[in-house]
């Protein structure tokens, strides 16, 4: 009979409730030594050399650089990988890693599979969309950059971002 009173007990305690906690880590990524890791990304070939691997990936892969006020790189993320021709994503989630490590701003980096780094309609209506978002959230929005085979687009040097992002 005891028996029976203890499990009737743990039958109907309350289920425990729970918060979730953020927790930031970082993981390494090991690079050449002739990488231009420490160096300030002012020019998009830095860019380019660094994250070169991209030009051989079969999916689309977009990548959020986090970078102090000396655009230097603080940490990257992926952010999506999509398909052969697009990637699916909230805009918002571009910036969620910048505004977790206080970043000073963004550089937005992704391949084409097809080689052709020229910008889709949809690569520039997320470049507009996500410029303005930085921009109300307070963060620099540097460039959104397209690697293909052995060539880039630079939203920047097009010219196709607001000076005021700089």
């Amino acid at each position: 009979m005891v028996k029976k009173k203890a499990a009737k007990k743990k039958a109907s305690a309350p289920k425990p409730k729970y918060l979730r906690e953020i927790h930031v880590s970082y993981k390494k990524k090991r690079v050449s030594a002739d990488s231009p890791v420490n160096e300030p990304l002012t020019d998009p070939t830095v860019v380019v050399e660094l994250f070169r691997d991209l030009q051989n990936e079969t999916k689309e892969k977009l990548i959020a650089i986090s970078v102090d006020a000396k655009l230097k790189i603080i940490t990257f993320e992926v952010v999506s990988i999509g398909s052969v021709s697009a990637i699916s994503l909230r805009p918002f989630e571009i910036l969620r890693t910048p505004v977790v490590v206080n970043a000073f701003g963004v550089i937005l980096v992704h391949n084409h599979p097809s080689g052709d780094p020229k910008p889709s309609a949809e690569d520039k209506k997320l470049t507009k969309t996500v410029a303005k978002l930085a921009d109300s959230g307070g963060i620099a929005f540097h460039d959104h950059i397209i690697i293909g085979d052995d060539d880039h687009y630079s939203f920047r040097t097009a010219g196709l971002l607001d000076k005021k992002t700089k």
